[in-house]
């Protein structure tokens, strides 16, 4: 198995692909959950999993020798996250017809209802219109709600890193506009240079950063700091040094604990697994949302396998 490179040679992909792309998709849930405290599941990983649905559709017609408008794709995944979210599709916008992943997320317990994630996601994709680049519905939106889609565009195959970048703002333009759409672009190649590379490819990382600005590029930024820190750490170790302590102690006096960002966490621990894998998150505790990924890894691994 390769992935074209933008020279158009083929980069040899790890023999451990498979199970990066597994870790990838449980890190998304897992980052999410452990940043809410356990509340599950939620609005950040049900978008991030649809969205890789839309992919997988586009990656099923291109196999079949249809082609295919993969950011059309990623839409029509969007609105159906967004009813599963909202009980209806956004206004006036098309009603896709559901898939096997709307049949198994019927099925998911919800004991405390689904919990909220970046609102400027769901306000974004409410119009009947796809958002792009000349015409994003979000225009102003800039927030850490792009990362974890990011993470998801990543991991197609066998395309040029510009295509990553190019998947990733894509994705971003649903529901969020230009600076979120580079930060996108950026986390995505970020996340991919992780899965191919390993710890190696940190060193490449600052570059892919230099330009950008706003919210969701300093969530990034904090990410990528925070994950860099633990580049010598065993697996289960480097999970738990990024989470680390979150209340200190100053002067005797406990220090309010700062509230997560499940946006940011999902992406973080996705990044994490494409350093190091299924390991990096061998003790998490079983999640509502697993049979689903691992029937989405399945199909994504029968495609690109």
């Amino acid at each position: 198995m390769g992935a074209v490179t933008d020279t158009g040679e083929f980069a040899t992909l790890p023999i451990d692909y498979s199970d990066k792309v597994f870790g990838i998709l449980l890190g998304l849930a897992d980052g999410a959950v452990h940043a809410r405290d356990g509340h599950e599941p939620g609005a950040t990983e049900i978008l991030a999993l649809f969205l890789a649905d839309g992919l997988l559709e586009a990656l099923e017609w291109a196999n079949d020798g249809v082609a295919s408008d993969e950011a059309a794709c990623l839409w029509l995944a969007g609105l159906r996250a967004y009813k599963q979210l909202t009980g209806s599709f956004p206004a006036s916008a098309p009603e896709p017809q559901p898939r096997w992943i709307d049949t198994e997320f019927a099925q998911v317990e919800r004991h405390e209802g689904l919990a909220a994630g970046d609102g400027l996601n769901l306000s974004g994709m409410d119009s009947p219109d796809m958002g792009y680049a000349a015409r994003p519905t979000g225009a102003g939106n800039d927030s850490s709600g792009v990362l974890p889609r990011a993470a998801v565009t990543a991991l197609v195959a066998r395309v040029p890193v510009a295509t990553t970048g190019s998947l990733a703002s894509s994705a971003a333009y649903l529901t969020h506009g230009e600076q979120a759409a580079a930060t996108a672009a950026a986390a995505a190649v970020i996340l991919r240079s992780a899965l191919e590379e390993g710890t190696a490819a940190a060193a490449g990382w600052d570059a892919q950063l230099a330009d950008l600005s706003g919210t969701a590029a300093e969530s990034l930024r904090q990410v990528i700091d925070a994950v860099r820190a633990t580049l010598e750490l065993e697996p289960a170790a480097a999970y738990n040094a990024y989470f680390g302590e979150q209340a200190a102690e100053e002067d005797g006096e406990p220090v309010a604990e700062e509230p997560r960002d499940p946006e940011a966490d999902a992406y973080a621990v996705a990044l994490l697994a494409a350093l190091h894998g299924t390991d990096v998150i061998a003790e998490r505790p079983a999640s509502a949302m697993d049979e689903i990924i691992s029937e989405l890894h399945e199909r994504w691994m029968t495609l690109v396998g």
